[in-house]
Formats: structure tokens, C-alpha cells, sequence
């Protein structure tokens, strides 16, 4: 517990830590947030109940400023490869392009960075 508070210390000053209102998957039934991994088909994983996406104030980790440093330093630990697997998935880093769209009966465009472009349905 010392070195959890710790670590979360030494990420806030370094400004990696912060508070955000951002929609959750809400569970009245059960009073907690769940992951989108424990949401399947607008229901909990555990018991079925139903779930509601809410906006909700949480703390937050800008992972995405250190991916590239945590990503190097997985590869000096002496940690079965699972889990070094399991940690670059959770990290999340990718590369991708930017497309522009525009609509036809509006002036905006509308920019998406997707992660797989052959996800695209345009037409």
C-alpha cells in the first residue's frame, strides 16, 4: 500500500496523473465500473445485469506520453513473455495515418486516425 501511494505520487507530479469526467460502463446493480472487457451485449459479465455508459469524474494515466519508454523497459524485465505480451497489449501503442472526410451536404471535415484502415466501410 505504501509503494502504491507512492508510485501514484510520483506519477501526479510528474504530471501523468490526473482527473477527467469520462463515460464509464456504469452497473447500478452491482455499483461499479466495469472494464469494456466485462460489458458484453449491454450486460455485465458477472450476473447479466444491465449496463449504462454515464460520464463519471476518474483518475487517469497518460500512458500514452511514456508508452514508448514502457514498451523499451518491458524487454529488460525478467517476466515470463505472457505477460510482457499482456502488458504491451494493455499499453497499447499503435501507428497509423490520418484521413480527412469530407460530407457532401455539409462545409465540415471530420478527421479519424484509425488503427486499421481496412476497418473503413465508405462508401
Amino acid at each position: 500500500y505504501k509503494w502504491t501511494q507512492w508510485i501514484f505520487l510520483k506519477l501526479f507530479e510528474r504530471g501523468l496523473a490526473y482527473q477527467a469526467e469520462v463515460p464509464v460502463n456504469w452497473c447500478p446493480e452491482l455499483g461499479t465500473v466495469l472494464a469494456n472487457e466485462e460489458v458484453i451485449n449491454g450486460k455485465s459479465e458477472r450476473g447479466g445485469f444491465p449496463v449504462e455508459r454515464r460520464p463519471m469524474r476518474q483518475w487517469m494515466l497518460r500512458i500514452t506520453d511514456y508508452a514508448e519508454r514502457l514498451l523499451e523497459d518491458l524487454d529488460t524485465l525478467d517476466w515470463p513473455e505472457s505477460l510482457k505480451t499482456m502488458q504491451r497489449e494493455w499499453i497499447g501503442r499503435s501507428e497509423g495515418t490520418e484521413l480527412s472526410f469530407e460530407v457532401k451536404s455539409h462545409s465540415d471535415r471530420y478527421v479519424v486516425c484509425p488503427i486499421n484502415v481496412t476497418s473503413l466501410n465508405v462508401g
